[in-house]
């Protein structure tokens, strides 16, 4: 039996899906991308933007009219709007945050399974494993918490039973995710941290690369680099969940940090990592967000070591304190956004130029005959000439040539 999937939103959502995927195929089902040959699909959905919302709630309209397909609607937006989605969507099944937990359960017993086949569609190099959700922060922009309630943490043994298992099935690179990833642990007890989590994960046998995803700066102190530095296996990319460089605006954001312990966090990262690819997260256009304070922010970044960035327009969502604020004019923030993404471009750009000529270590996601793609430890995108038998050996590849700011071209060293 065939299905189909959508993602929309984080790392964690993709994490989701991608198990959700990995376990249905043991089961019998087989991934398909075209709705029209398929039995059921599933749609994990986002509503932490009013634009990710938009995007989700468009695909499940376009999926009722287009597809005869059954379709799983699942995530935040649904937390969010169930009864206006089981009111228009009625031959639809709707799964919560906490619901979707069981969700492959569930499709099994929506829709039996008609072999016992054992399918798996994935490239097995590269996986999204989410080991935290919920946050217990309460941002004023931000929506999670209620959508997501409470930090709660995979408890470690959970973690490395998966990740034993997928590295059975040939995954080398492994994503650590969740809401608030930097806060793992906390909630466990005896309460235990990332760096612990981290330490056994990078000890596992068949594990390549250890990758974190977005980390909270108000859990990073210096002993947290000094010690991640330490673990051989640790991917020298970072990105950090900054979203200004004004102090006035960080704190209406209720964020409870300034600017300069970024730059601070970012020092000691650059003391261990001299050559990382450090992002951030900026959301541009808050309420109140004075031409002076985006000013800061514009020389807050020109001052931070960061190789790229990730801008969000302020998108106010209801039931949060800054949704009551007054915005900003949408052309102002347009203009403010653009000019980031700009900065951030050149960035980008500039630290690849930096690449050229030098070796990286890696792994291969994606080979055809036409070529094969890698992604090094520092998280370029690396195409090289066609090549076949790496999927579980390492490697590493020279870079030659950018292409543009998410590729680059090169060879196998």
């Amino acid at each position: 039996m065939k299905f189909v999937v959508e993602c929309f939103g984080c790392r964690s959502n993709q994490a989701e899906v991608q198990e959700w995927i990995i376990e249905l195929e043991k089961r019998g089902y087989q991934l398909t991308t075209r709705a029209a040959e398929a039995a059921f699909g599933i749609i994990n959905t986002c509503s932490v933007t009013e634009k990710a919302e938009r995007d989700a709630l468009r695909a499940i309209q376009r999926a009722y009219r287009h597809t005869a397909a059954r379709w799983i609607v699942a995530g935040c937006t649904v937390n969010r709007a169930r009864a206006t989605l089981e009111a228009k969507y009625r031959d639809y099944f709707f799964f919560d945050n906490r619901q979707k937990r069981r969700l492959v359960e569930a499709v099994c017993e929506l829709f039996p399974a008609d072999d016992r086949l054992v399918y798996h569609s994935a490239f097995r190099s590269r996986v999204f494993l989410k080991v935290q959700d919920g946050c217990n922060f309460r941002c004023s922009y931000c929506i999670v918490p209620s959508l997501r309630g409470k930090a709660q943490s995979l408890p470690r043994k959970d973690v490395l039973a998966k990740v034993r298992h997928y590295a059975g099935l040939g995954y080398r690179e492994f994503v650590l995710t969740g809401i608030n990833l930097s806060s793992y642990g906390y909630d466990l007890f005896p309460r235990e941290t990332l760096l612990d989590l981290v330490v056994e994960v990078q000890h596992l046998r068949g594990v390549e690369i250890v990758r974190l995803s977005s980390l909270d700066p108000r859990f990073i102190r210096y002993h947290f680099v000094r010690e991640l530095a330490a673990m051989p296996k640790v991917a020298d990319s970072f990105h950090f969940s900054f979203q200004s460089g004004s102090d006035a605006v960080i704190r209406r954001m209720n964020r409870g940090i300034r600017s300069a312990e970024y730059l601070k966090i970012l020092s000691h990262f650059r003391e261990y990592y001299p050559e990382a690819n450090l992002g951030a997260d900026l959301i541009v256009g808050f309420p109140g967000e004075s031409e002076k304070e985006f000013r800061e922010t514009v020389a807050f970044l020109q001052e931070a070591s960061l190789n790229y960035l990730h801008v969000f327009p302020f998108s106010p969502r209801p039931g949060t304190r800054a949704a009551a604020l007054e915005p900003l004019p949408a052309p102002l923030v347009r203009a403010r956004a653009a000019e980031l993404k700009e900065l951030g471009l050149q960035m980008k750009l500039a630290y690849r130029d930096r690449c050229r000529g030098r070796t990286f270590p890696g792994i291969l996601i994606e080979e055809n005959p036409h070529y094969a793609l890698v992604v090094t430890r520092n998280f370029l995108s690396v195409r090289v000439p066609p090549v076949r038998g790496y999927k579980k050996r390492k490697l590493h590849v020279r870079v030659e040539r950018v292409l543009n700011e998410n590729l680059c071209e090169g060879k196998i060293a």
